[in-house]
C-alpha cells in the first residue's frame, strides 16, 4: 500500500479527482466525501430494509441457497440508481452501489478516495465465506457485467477472492420480468453452468446479484455451483422485490 499513498499517486488521484468528480449514484450530482447527496440520502434511508435483511422464504425461493440478504427495497432511488447501471453504461454506478451493499451487510465501510475503494476491515473468512461469485451478465452488450462490478468493493472489503469467470451462462433465456414464478424457475434452470469446477469446490461461496426478485436467478446458480463442488453458496443483492410470491407448482418440479 505504500505507492497508494506516494506523493505522485495522491496527485494523480486528485488530477482524476478534478477531471472525473464522483457523482451521486441516485442522481449523477457532484458529490463530496458522502457516498451520496444530501437530496437522495434521505429518500435512501425511507427504502432500507431492516434490522433483518435476511429473505423471508414466504416471499422468495431459495432453492439451494443457505439464504439471501439485500439491504434496500428495489423501489425508488434505488430502483433508478440500479437501471441507470444495467441499462445507461454506467459502470461506476454499479461500484457504488456495491460499496452500500457491502456497507449495510458486512458494516465494512470502504471508503473511496478519489473515486478508487480503500478496502475496510472485515476479513470474509471471519463471517464464513472462501470467495466471491458474480452472477453472469444476460447480455455483454453493455461492456461489463454490473453484478461483477458491484462485487468489487465487496471482494476488496473483505480480502476475499473475486471470481467472475467461476459461473457462465450456457442459454440466455427469456427476460424474467412479467413472468410467474414457475415461469421464472422454468426459465433459470439449467442456464448456469460452473467454470473450472477447482474454482469453488469445498468453498463457502458468497453470490453477488444486483436485485433479487423471486430467487429463481440466484438459486439456479447456486444449483450450479453445488454441482461443482461448492460447499454452500449465500446470495447478496443491493436491492430485492417483496411482493408476496405463489408457491412453486408441483409441475414444477421444485
Amino acid at each position: 500500500m505504500a505507492g497508494y499513498y506516494s506523493r505522485p499517486a495522491q496527485l494523480a488521484r486528485q488530477m482524476r479527482q478534478l477531471l472525473f468528480p464522483r457523482r451521486c449514484p441516485c442522481c449523477r450530482r457532484v458529490l463530496g466525501t458522502l457516498p451520496f447527496c444530501e437530496v437522495c440520502t434521505p429518500r435512501l434511508e425511507e427504502l432500507r430494509r431492516g434490522p433483518v435483511m435476511r429473505l423471508d422464504v414466504s416471499r422468495h425461493y431459495l432453492g439451494a441457497l443457505d439464504g439471501a440478504a439485500a439491504p434496500y427495497r428495489y423501489e425508488g432511488v434505488v430502483r433508478s440508481a440500479i437501471l441507470r447501471a444495467k441499462y445507461e453504461g454506467e459502470s461506476w454506478t454499479a461500484v457504488e452501489l456495491g460499496v452500500e451493499m457491502t456497507a449495510r451487510l458486512f458494516g465494512a465501510e470502504v471508503e473511496m478516495h478519489f473515486a478508487e475503494p480503500v478496502p475496510g476491515l472485515v476479513p470474509g473468512a471471519a463471517i464464513g465465506y472462501d470467495c466471491i461469485v458474480p452472477v453472469p451478465a444476460t447480455s455483454r452488450r453493455r461492456g461489463y457485467n454490473v453484478p461483477e462490478r458491484m462485487a468489487q468493493p465487496l471482494a476488496h472489503a473483505l480480502g476475499l477472492p473475486l471470481l467472475p469467470k467461476a459461473l457462465c451462462r450456457v442459454r440466455a433465456g427469456r427476460h424474467q420480468a412479467g413472468l410467474s414464478l414457475d415461469e421464472r424457475l422454468a426459465n433459470a434452470a439449467g442456464a448456469f453452468r460452473a467454470q473450472g469446477p477447482e474454482l469453488v469446490e469445498g468453498k463457502r461461496v458468497l453470490l453477488v446479484d444486483d436485485v433479487i426478485t423471486t430467487g429463481a436467478t440466484a438459486a439456479a446458480c447456486a444449483q450450479a455451483l453445488l454441482d461443482a463442488g461448492a460447499h454452500s453458496v449465500f446470495a447478496v443483492a443491493m436491492a430485492v422485490t417483496e411482493n408476496e410470491m405463489d408457491a412453486p407448482s408441483r409441475a414444477s418440479g421444485q
